[in-house]
């Protein structure tokens, strides 16, 4: 948490400065990738737009450079390609970078481990978009290539703890289930079966007072 990093403006914060009191959506990439760095940034913004929450008040997407010689201009190269300047979301959103030693103890808490090809200039990794609480918790690992806005969705309400969203998403919540194996949130048969029964028996309840109140009042 005390991890520091810098952002384009050459602001130096520890990395629980930059959480806020919302949910994040984190990815680590190169911000000199020629293949897909730029791609899963742009998928997950796209499908974070399609979320219908609000960038700023329920969550902010930060992206963090792992190479520690990725200049300013080349971070803001990449922010530029794939973000829209004129989207709220692209005001929300925060690219960091970092000096060696914090680009190694942050990827390793994300359990990520880059693998430098000098030959190319690149790396090759992992594309996660990591979900990750306001208190600095790594709710959940979403796959940034074939993340859609229901799973994002889901993930953030989940990892806002009742902060984020309305009352449906946490009765979808009760329904649906992450699988970890598709990084999807898919609707799990004992959940739907142990809310629908829940929701009977409260209806039930309900029916069996109300009858209960008219007998009395009849009497």
């Amino acid at each position: 948490m005390q991890t520091p990093l810098s952002d384009l403006s050459g602001r130096n914060a520890p990395l629980q400065a930059w959480l806020g009191d919302v949910p994040t959506v984190w990815i680590l990439a190169d911000y000199t990738c020629e293949t897909l760095c730029g791609p899963a940034i742009s998928i997950v913004s796209n499908a974070l737009a399609d979320t219908g929450l609000s960038a700023g008040k329920d969550f902010r997407l930060i992206v963090v450079g792992f190479d520690p010689k990725d200049t300013v201009a080349q971070a803001s190269a990449m922010r530029n390609a794939q973000l829209s300047p004129r989207n709220r979301l692209a005001e929300q959103s925060v690219f960091l970078r970092a000096t060696t030693p914090e680009v190694s103890s942050l990827t390793g808490a994300f359990g990520v481990q880059p693998i430098y090809d000098s030959e190319h200039d690149q790396f090759a990794h992992p594309t996660a978009a990591f979900v990750v609480t306001p208190d600095g918790r790594i709710s959940r690992a979403l796959s940034a290539l074939a993340v859609d806005a229901t799973s994002l969705r889901l993930a953030l309400v989940e990892a806002g703890q009742g902060h984020v969203g309305g009352w449906s998403d946490q009765i979808h919540l009760l329904c649906y289930g992450f699988d970890p194996a598709s990084g999807t949130y898919t609707l799990a048969a004992r959940r739907l079966l142990v809310t629908t029964s829940s929701v009977s028996v409260i209806v039930l309840a309900l029916l069996i007072g109300l009858l209960f109140r008219r007998e009395h009042a009849t009497r």
